[in-house]
């Protein structure tokens, strides 16, 4: 209710915009409004109140204590498991800020599929550098499903040694206390997940640059939107801190084997079992070097996807979000008239406040202002990727094609692999949960 007044107030003003006078009755204006007026006034006055709220959130999510967690005296133990495959841009650097942690009881498991992946040789590597790191390294080809990466967790999770879990995609850079902040959030007895935020690195080329805006500027508006509308049900694959017993509670990793959003299913199965899921205010890097514009085709596109068969409602939703979209299609309609230029360059403004407070304020980008002129065209490349992942249902992921079925469900167009059986805990807590999940429904 209380955001009526301002509604009504950005409707007096953006469907005024095709009027070539400005005065008379307000009322009268706003019920002479035909469709097209209607539409482009909702788009413009929904995306910016929800830069403002995402603003807003920022500032208060950013506000709370930040300081540095000392290392707790009664330690959880913590493995962290890597799932790696081939040679990130920075791999190198990404595993060894996990070697440096200030952290006592802490084990780091990297697992390959392959012998020869050059991944597993830059793991030893490390183990030579860091000889008082229980750093560990897995080789093993089995598969118990189309998520690959899901198998390499499967794989690895059975040498892990600690309470608490932590999984983090291999581009994830992380400082000295990461994980002393981790331990730190899942303390509280009915918090089942910890994830963190992230910002992107941007290691060259101008694909790489439109993705690193994206994460910058447009994922984590998203995620202070949403931490003020909704209860947190969802976890991002840049880290998952769990306890064990909560990830036995959930059926570990075999209930997800053929899932498209692993990271996302892990967060809503455990919010499904009543627990909290939060958001750190500990901030990781993501080194990013796409290389060419194919990959960052393909990339986003598997998650606008991602996003549209988890979440549909939301997914549509979010278009009244894209305030770049609704100030060009506003001037459009209206021929460019002052007034419309007028108030499509005062929401395009507030886009670039939510921007550029997210990106250097509160992420502490290096984004330089030539590359914040780009948000407006890589806003309207991503209008149009918003619109292609209603277009098919098939993904590309580690160099396979997949075909996403509605229940988000993979299947490997390449060819489907040989399936080893899944090891006897994984399948017994798997076989649980589903059983469970049967009887619901």
């Amino acid at each position: 209710m209380r955001c009526a007044g301002l509604y009504r107030f950005i409707l007096g003003l953006a469907l005024t915009a095709g009027s070539e006078a400005w005065g008379g009755n307000m009322w009268e204006l706003v019920t002479d409004l035909n469709f097209t007026q209607w539409v482009l006034t909702l788009g413009l006055g929904a995306s910016t109140f929800c830069y403002l709220l995402g603003m807003f959130s920022a500032e208060e999510f950013f506000a709370a204590d930040s300081e540095e967690p000392s290392e707790p005296e009664d330690q959880l133990g913590i493995s962290v498991l890597k799932p790696l495959r081939g040679l990130d841009i920075g791999l190198y650097d990404n595993l060894a800020s996990l070697c440096r942690q200030r952290y006592g009881r802490y084990q780091i498991i990297c697992g390959v599929a392959d012998e020869s992946d050059p991944a597993g040789t830059l793991v030893r590597k490390l183990q030579r550098e860091y000889p008082d790191v229980d750093l560990e390294l897995v080789v093993d080809d089995r598969v118990y499903g189309s998520n690959y990466k899901v198998s390499n967790l499967i794989n690895m999770y059975e040498r892990a040694k600690h309470e608490l879990i932590v999984i983090a995609d291999s581009d994830i850079r992380v400082g000295p206390t990461y994980l002393a902040s981790l331990d730190t959030a899942v303390r509280p007895a009915n918090v089942g997940l910890a994830t963190c935020l992230y910002r992107a690195v941007n290691r060259g080329g101008i694909p790489t640059l439109i993705e690193s805006l994206f994460i910058n500027t447009d994922f984590m508006a998203l995620v202070m939107l949403a931490r003020k509308v909704e209860k947190s049900s969802y976890a991002f694959g840049a880290t998952i801190a769990i306890r064990r017993s909560i990830l036995d509670e959930i059926g570990g990793f075999s209930p997800i084997v053929n899932s498209l959003a692993d990271d996302y299913q892990i967060g809503f199965r455990v919010s499904q079992k009543g627990y909290d899921l939060i958001v750190t205010n500990v901030v990781v890097d993501t080194i990013l070097a796409l290389g060419n514009w194919r990959r960052l085709f393909d990339h986003q596109l598997r998650w606008a996807r991602t996003y549209r068969i988890c979440r549909p409602a939301g997914y549509f939703g979010s278009i009244l979000t894209h305030g770049t979209l609704w100030s060009t299609l506003n001037v459009l309609y209206h021929a460019f008239s002052p007034l419309s230029c007028l108030i499509s360059g005062a929401a395009l403004a507030v886009r670039y406040a939510s921007a550029i407070s997210l990106s250097w304020r509160h992420l502490r980008t290096k984004t330089s202002w030539t590359a914040m002129l780009m948000v407006p065209i890589k806003d309207l490349l991503f209008d149009a990727l918003w619109l292609m992942a209603f277009a098919g249902d098939t993904v590309v992921w580690g160099g396979h094609r997949f075909r996403v079925d509605r229940n988000g469900q993979m299947i490997d167009l390449d060819g489907e692999p040989v399936l080893s059986v899944l090891p006897s805990a994984q399948s017994a807590a798997g076989s649980e949960v589903q059983k469970t999940a049967d009887q619901r429904s």
